[in-house]
């Protein structure tokens, strides 16, 4: 991987890990009575708008650093929008969603679960400076990421499916 296909991967790392930061609702609603998909979808994409402006000040902070191929300065970052990312999904899995929704929506859970699981290993592989794993996990992301994307997109998600 080239020096310009490796930092692009880590700005989009950073990126995609922190879009979950904000992912959440204070205002559940009534638990007896689920939302329609329509109203699902708008207060998950509006959770999702509020992570992907919380990921803006990572990415910066990466876009910043004066040797971005420096991995081990960029670890920090990707693990603390890991952990942002995972308190985010944690967040849009307490909405209540559509009942006949739920296969579709586990998918798309499952695909963010495997993407924050590659970027767990990428924050890894980068804090132990260890750029051959960096780059092995970095190239599986971008599958990991068009999965996510998809299964966003096939249920009908305009703001969350990129957001991991």
């Amino acid at each position: 991987m080239n020096r310009r296909t490796w930092v692009a991967t880590l700005g989009a790392a950073a990126a995609l890990v922190l879009a979950l930061a904000s992912c959440g609702d204070d205002d559940a609603g009534d638990a007896d009575q689920a939302p329609t998909k329509t109203q699902f979808i708008a207060k998950a994409d509006a959770i999702c708008r509020e992570t992907k402006a919380a990921q803006a000040s990572f990415t910066k902070k990466v876009e910043a650093l004066p040797d971005r191929t420096d991995i081990k300065r960029v670890a920090p970052l990707l693990e603390g929008a890991l952990g942002e990312s995972r308190k985010g999904l944690e967040r849009l899995r307490a909405l209540p969603a559509p009942k006949e929704d739920g296969e579709l929506l586990d998918k798309y859970f499952e695909a963010a679960d495997r993407l924050l699981e590659a970027h767990k290993r990428l924050a890894d592989a980068a804090k132990a400076s260890d750029r051959p794993a960096s780059q092995q996990v970095a190239a599986a992301t971008q599958a990991l990421s068009e999965d996510e994307r998809q299964r966003g997109g096939d249920y009908g998600l305009n703001d969350c499916n990129s957001v991991f």
